[in-house]
């Protein structure tokens, strides 16, 4: 009995100090925080210096007016005159304004094209008469001259030609267009300084003495009659077509430039005359 009643009051004991422990744990927690010392305010910083910049003067990047003319009246007395300013250019760098074929009417294109076609023939057919240096003519060429020449001696030669009329036109056209290419090619290959398309249309313009004779002959039966005008326009091409040829190739080799030319225009001469 009285064991039992030790026991019991040893637990009250403990249970005391259980509680007076917690109680010492919440008052510990309950205590006001220690304040933070504050610390000193900060010095407001100064915004960076910026350099000064002199200003500009006001003349400096502008144009200055151009200069009135002052005249002198009879009295003596000056007095101004204001010149109205020159009017831009189309183009922006005082060039003229360029000429626009866009907007033109076809019949001034045609005329322009016509007229330019007839002095390139007088330039390459007529070299004496029109003063053109060797080697320099056609500086302003064309391919229409020569398209014109080459159909129209195929026209020619196969409406005077008794059966397989298509077969003598192509035979001409095939002929005299790759024989141009040709001996262009081997004028280049010679050293030649020439232009290509330039030779071209040279070589296309100097067969017009050849249309002509193929036209003459297109009246006349005679083969006497025929084989002297095929001599003289064939002599005529070449003269007209030596000049040019000549002085694009060093003189040493004057002859293998100008020999397949030649050949060319004889075998045109050959369809002309056995063409009845």
């Amino acid at each position: 009995m009285y064991g039992s009643m030790m026991t019991s009051n040893k637990a009250l004991l403990d249970s005391r100090d259980d509680i007076d422990e917690i109680d010492q744990l919440f008052s510990a927690s309950v205590q006001p925080a220690i304040p933070i010392q504050q610390l000193p305010p900060s010095r407001p910083k100064s915004p960076p210096k910026v350099p000064q910049v002199p200003p500009v003067p006001a003349g400096l990047f502008s144009t200055p007016a151009p200069p009135v003319p002052v005249s002198t009246n009879p009295n003596g007395a000056s007095s101004s005159s204001s010149v109205p300013p020159a009017a831009p250019s189309a183009s922006g760098f005082g060039s003229a304004p360029v000429h626009s074929t866009l907007t033109e009417p076809v019949w001034h294109t045609l005329r322009r094209d016509i007229l330019r076609v007839a002095s390139n023939v007088w330039t390459v057919v007529f070299p004496c008469f029109s003063g053109a240096q060797p080697g320099k003519a056609l500086r302003d060429w064309d391919l229409w001259g020569p398209l014109f020449f080459i159909i129209f001696l195929a026209l020619t030669l196969s409406s005077s030609a008794s059966h397989n009329k298509s077969v003598v036109f192509a035979v001409v056209f095939a002929v005299l267009s790759s024989g141009a290419v040709v001996l262009t090619l081997n004028v280049i290959l010679l050293g030649g300084k020439i232009i290509f398309f330039q030779s071209l249309s040279v070589l296309g313009y100097c067969l017009f003495p050849l249309d002509a004779g193929a036209l003459v002959c297109l009246g006349w039966s005679n083969k006497l009659f025929r084989s002297v005008v095929v001599l003289v326009s064939l002599a005529w091409s070449s003269w007209s077509a030596y000049p040019f040829l000549s002085s694009a190739v060093p003189p040493a080799r004057k002859a293998l430039a100008v020999y397949p030319v030649f050949l060319l225009y004889v075998a045109v001469g050959f369809l002309v005359l056995a063409n009845d």
